[in-house]
């Protein structure tokens, strides 16, 4: 089965929530990287726990349910569940075209790596793919981005 279409335009934000200005002094969008948006969603909902945004309060996976839990492969398989309902929630990402991998790295540490397959198009030149990787701290309920 094909996956869906997720190229959407939103504001360009860094991994901290910081905007970026384009050249011309407005706020910059992702128009030019359609698939930008997505990874930003992605992120926002994996480090988000519901109640965080008062304008979308059942927005986040709500990892700090796992604070002080072992670093386990039960766990592990309980936040891949719950970073799966959280992207599936209201249709942002087909559950279908998600896959979620995981290491532990350090006894409080799990490495999360997301794949969402994307419908290649013109607008985010026929790419078939993101990945986005982030690291889950148990100790301190931190979601750490990795990359830009």
């Amino acid at each position: 089965m094909c996956p869906q279409i997720y190229d959407n335009t939103d504001c360009f934000w860094t991994s901290q929530g910081d905007y970026y200005l384009g050249d011309d002094g407005d706020l910059m969008d992702t128009e030019s990287d359609p698939l930008r948006s997505l990874v930003q969603e992605v992120r926002t909902r994996a480090a988000a726990d519901p109640g965080d945004w008062a304008v979308f309060p059942t927005v986040g996976a709500g990892l700090r349910d796992f604070v002080g839990e072992p670093n386990n492969a039960r766990n592990a398989e309980m936040i891949k569940a719950r970073l799966l309902a959280a992207l599936a929630k209201e249709g942002l990402i087909n559950t279908r075209d998600m896959e979620i991998k995981y290491l532990p790295v350090t006894l409080d540490k799990l490495l999360v790596r997301l794949t969402v397959r994307v419908a290649p198009t013109a607008k985010n030149a026929g790419s078939q793919y993101i990945t986005t990787t982030v690291v889950y701290s148990y100790s301190d309920n931190n979601v750490y981005i990795m990359g830009a």
